[in-house]
């Protein structure tokens, strides 16, 4: 029997953003050994029986009006009633890095409306016998996180290692998920803090650039991510704290910028009531934007990314928050400079995922490499980081979209920040 549950403030809100192509989320996984795709697809399948969520379609219900842009919208629903599976595409082509054209396509290219499930999943290959693999996953944020994001790989990858082991495990939940705001409690802010105008980087004109979501990847290595850890404990921030000063503090070096605004996505799940379990699948964060004065001392500009964001989410969540539709004033404040900055709002965004739980070996298959990114050509931050943890590493992806950022300062900025984590002590 179907399941049916109205999309809650923010699953609306991505799923509407989703439509007009912001914020798809993505992750490819590298993964080397001979796949058969059958062997995939039942992999997907098995994931659908497990979480109701990636049964689930969305339709569009009874008209909802309201003061604000946009003045009449339908009402969402989650249905499980109907939904089909998820879809599975095989590409083969032989260049070695087409992956990356079917990632950028499927960061331009939002899951259409109907009784599909709101993700899809490619796998590209040089060839029907090469070894190695990437599964391409594309999904609607109303959907899935981060954390999320890598609990569907992480299962997905234990499918394909042992396939009758996986089918002996019950179902992780047997109904919807429900809306964040269904267990967040509301809290008024302190007072102390005002609504916060995005702080952007300097406005490009970049000839020819495209409409489209690049990535930059990097793995820093168990050692020196060691190092990292035992400075960043010695120097009282956190992981956080040190990613996000490393690439602030990149962009004063490239563009003279003595202050900018970051947009830091905080997981929800613990602060539910009751709390979720963190095994949930679905879409449970906020994101706040923080402002910070960047200097050149990398671990004061690391404090206070850290201290900043404690504080917001402690006692200004509300104020600081962008999960929410625009009242008149963030019109007034954002709508010219967005548009005249190449649709940018912050400087930069930062997403740090903990653990993945991913490993290297599943079976007959090795796990090489993951990438990570959301779409960024509608809107969004000059650059999009995520940072998660992988055996013993850190995975550093860096986006950005062709047409408001070149090439050669993507790669420049991702280059010294990454340079400033690998040194940092």
């Amino acid at each position: 029997m179907g399941e049916s549950r109205p999309l809650g403030e923010q699953e609306r809100l991505l799923n509407y953003l989703h439509a007009f192509g912001g914020l798809i989320a993505m992750s490819v996984l590298h993964v080397r050994g001979r796949l058969d795709p059958a062997l995939l697809g039942e992999a997907l399948a098995w994931l659908q029986a497990q979480h109701p969520i990636l049964r689930a379609h969305v339709r569009y219900g009874e008209l909802v009006f309201r003061r604000l842009p946009p003045f009449v919208y339908r009402q969402p629903y989650f249905e499980t009633e109907g939904t089909t599976e998820i879809p599975l595409a095989i590409v083969t082509d032989p260049d070695p890095e087409h992956w990356r054209k079917v990632l950028a396509s499927d960061l331009h290219s939002p899951i259409k409306d109907g009784m599909t499930p709101r993700i899809r999943v490619s796998l590209v290959r040089t060839s029907r016998t090469d070894e190695l693999n990437h599964i391409v996953i594309c999904a609607d944020h109303a959907t899935i996180d981060a954390q999320s994001g890598n609990m569907f790989a992480c299962q997905l990858l234990d499918y394909l290692a042992d396939p009758a082991a996986a089918q002996a495990k019950p179902p992780i939940h047997e109904t919807l998920p429900p809306p964040l705001e269904a267990g967040l409690p509301k809290k008024p802010d302190s007072g102390t803090r005002r609504y916060q105008p995005a702080l952007r980087l300097p406005r490009q004109t970049i000839p020819g650039g495209k409409q489209e979501t690049r990535v930059i990847s990097h793995h820093l290595g168990p050692s020196v991510t060691a190092d990292l850890k035992a400075a960043i404990k010695a120097n009282r921030t956190t992981l956080h704290g040190a990613v996000t000063a490393a690439f602030l503090i990149a962009m004063r070096e490239r563009f003279g910028v003595e202050a900018l605004t970051c947009l830091t996505t905080i997981d929800l799940r613990r602060l539910m009531k009751p709390a979720l379990p963190q095994a949930t699948y679905g879409c449970y964060i906020d994101i706040l934007r923080t402002r910070h004065d960047i200097t050149a001392d990398f671990w004061a500009t690391a404090r206070d990314a850290s201290f900043k964001l404690i504080t917001a989410l402690a006692k200004d969540q509300q104020t600081a928050s962008i999960m929410k539709l625009p009242d008149w004033g963030v019109y007034n404040k954002e709508f010219w400079p967005t548009i005249t900055h190449n649709r940018r709002i912050d400087g930069l965004a930062v997403t740090t995922a903990g653990e993945s739980g991913l490993q290297r070996d599943y079976g007959r298959f090795v796990l090489e490499d993951v990438t990570m990114a959301v779409s960024l050509d509608m809107f969004g931050p000059s650059m999009f980081v995520i940072a998660s943890e992988r055996v013993g590493g850190i995975d550093v992806s860096a986006g950005y979209t062709a047409y408001a950022m070149s090439e050669a300062d993507a790669k420049g900025l991702a280059g010294r920040a990454l340079a400033l984590l690998q040194s940092a002590r």
